[in-house]
């Protein structure tokens, strides 16, 4: 115990402000979250700090500083493994998942800079580009991009792959400018966080809107056909069971007037 109190007497008064702040952040707010800034430039950064304003605080503070501000805190010693180079500590009123979702809206897409990794499989679908033909030809050649000439203009003959989790090549990346294209989604990314109102430690935090929407829909449309197949009657389905009704009723008026006859 004496040599703890030796210790924290020996740490600068700047740094004393700092870790009481942390520390009273995190038994203040219901959230507490650990996450990873990697790749982010400073410019979002701030931008991304401003957006939070009035939802959530955001520090970039020092690793020893963010685990002594744990060690001080109740229950928090499980964030200490998520605490590593580039992350960012943020404190909100909201759970754990809204502030997720939030960080998710504040995402943006830049270009792919040479030796950079994409995180999913980037396709340059085949088809007419907009760069005319000329010197621009030898650069996708260079790239291993099939190409030809339609009108004048660049065509990509069949399908180029950008695979995930590899480097991109300066020849790639050279391609992806001349298109115009921003593949790369950058942001802060959730890597756990504890909810002070539950008790509860979330050590995997992933929201993709677009995919659960996918999901959703997918979902949705396979409900509605077994539903129909099913002849379950209920708001959504009524038209469309009329209107199956309706067509099954004149193939049987078909088949009995061809016995008629």
């Amino acid at each position: 115990m004496e040599k703890k109190k030796v210790r924290e007497k020996q740490i600068p008064e700047r740094k004393q402000k700092i870790l009481k702040e942390l520390v009273d952040l995190m038994q203040k707010n219901r959230t507490t979250m650990i996450a990873s800034i990697e790749g982010v430039p400073s410019h979002h950064y701030q931008k991304i700090k401003k957006s939070l304003k009035g939802k959530a605080t955001i520090k970039f503070v020092k690793k020893n500083l963010v685990l002594m501000a744990i060690d001080k805190s109740k229950d928090l010693e499980h964030l200490k493994n998520k605490v590593d180079k580039n992350f960012a500590i943020l404190f909100s009123q909201s759970d754990p998942f809204d502030l997720a979702s939030l960080l998710t809206d504040l995402k943006s897409q830049t270009k792919l800079k040479p030796g950079q990794v994409p995180d999913k499989d980037i396709v340059l679908e085949a088809g007419t580009t907009d760069i005319m033909a000329g010197p621009a030809l030898a650069e996708f050649t260079n790239a291993k991009i099939k190409v030809g000439v339609d009108q004048g203009k660049i065509a990509i003959k069949e399908p180029f792959i950008i695979q995930a989790n590899h480097p991109v090549p300066a020849e790639v990346s050279l391609i992806l400018e001349r298109l115009e294209m921003k593949p790369l989604t950058i942001g802060i990314k959730p890597l756990a966080a504890f909810d002070l109102k539950e008790h509860k430690l979330y050590d995997t935090i992933k929201i993709d809107k677009d995919e659960a929407t996918r999901l959703l829909s997918i979902c949705t449309r396979e409900a509605m056909n077994l539903a129909i197949n099913a002849d379950y009657a209920c708001k959504e389905t009524i038209n469309m069971l009329l209107a199956k009704a309706d067509l099954q009723a004149q193939a049987l008026n078909q088949i009995l007037n061809q016995t008629k006859q």
